[in-house]
């Protein structure tokens, strides 16, 4: 009787030590099997939020495109002047949980590379951060850039060290061109293009549409080519749109002219370089987006939002 009790006690025993050895392979396996899977659970889902962003960032950027054009329109046929600032200062508004920051700036407000002289283009260079020297240093070097050919011919005169290695003997074809010069290698092209422009053809300044840097520049110094507005040649176009708590932002910018074949049509010269949005300042007096873009585009831009 005894024996029998000890076998079966015996054999509950083998049972108990084979299922925990299961209970401990089953664990292990899970283990496993877990830090195979997880790592690519999480990794997939990642690249979902990745995507996800990217499609929403492409979202809001073809947006801030369409209103860029919508800007362009109103710019170029007559009526946008009386609604945007022209002197890149922001002109913002918001639509359900999404902000639009509208920046424009009037080329007759910069210096244009090819028509200004040495004195506007080196108020140009001081509104950049650089001194008196180092300012009519590169102004001269940007005339010889550009104009060597016809001022400098017969006249061997030794390198500027602030200029670029060689002489275009041509005119500026973009504002970018400035990064050949040593001394503005490192200069950003979205503060290079908050200066200059190639795009107004004259050889003057509009002081009162000026960006802020640059209209200080301009009263630190003398000149007989800062006059009083003219009329518009060219517009820098920036439209920045963000959803509120998200991080997002499409950004759309370029250079648009007037159509010379149509009052009310525009045409891109090009891209404008990207900025960095930020943070959106606050809407002012409660200005709804009918102010910036009429009352149609605002419509659309409310259904859109919702």
């Amino acid at each position: 009787m005894s024996g029998r009790a000890s076998h079966d006690i015996a054999s509950e025993g083998g049972e108990s030590a084979g299922a925990g050895f299961s209970l401990v392979a089953v664990l292990v396996f899970m283990l496993i099997v877990s830090a195979i899977v997880v790592p690519f659970a999480v990794t997939a889902k990642t690249r979902l939020m990745i995507a996800n962003n990217e499609v929403e960032q492409e979202r809001l950027s073809l947006l801030a495109e369409g209103l860029g054009n919508v800007v362009a329109t109103e710019l170029t046929g007559g009526s946008g002047t009386k609604t945007f600032p022209l002197d890149s200062a922001p002109a913002v508004c918001r639509s359900g949980a999404f902000s639009f920051d509208v920046r424009v700036q009037d080329h007759g407000g910069l210096v244009d590379l090819n028509a200004a002289d040495d004195r506007l283009l080196a108020l140009g260079f001081a509104s950049l951060g650089f001194g008196q020297q180092a300012s009519q240093a590169l102004a001269e070097a940007a005339i010889r850039f550009r104009d060597n050919a016809k001022l400098f011919a017969g006249q061997p005169r030794p390198r500027s060290a602030v200029g670029p290695p060689q002489d275009k003997q041509a005119p500026f074809e973009s504002v970018s061109e400035l990064q050949e010069f040593a001394a503005l290698a490192s200069v950003p092209l979205q503060a290079l293009h908050a200066a200059f422009t190639v795009n107004s053809k004259r050889g003057t300044i509009s002081a009162d549409r000026a960006p802020s840097r640059l209209r200080a520049a301009l009263a630190t110094g003398s000149s007989a080519a800062i006059v009083q507005a003219a009329e518009a040649s060219a517009y820098t176009v920036d439209v920045v749109v963000r959803r509120d708590g998200s991080g997002i932002t499409g950004e759309a910018g370029f250079i648009v002219e007037k159509s010379p074949v149509s009052e009310t049509a525009f045409w891109r010269v090009s891209r404008s370089p990207a900025r960095e949005a930020g943070e959106l300042p606050a809407v002012a007096g409660g200005a709804g987006c009918e102010v910036l873009f009429g009352v149609e585009a605002a419509r659309l831009l409310q259904g859109w939002s919702s």
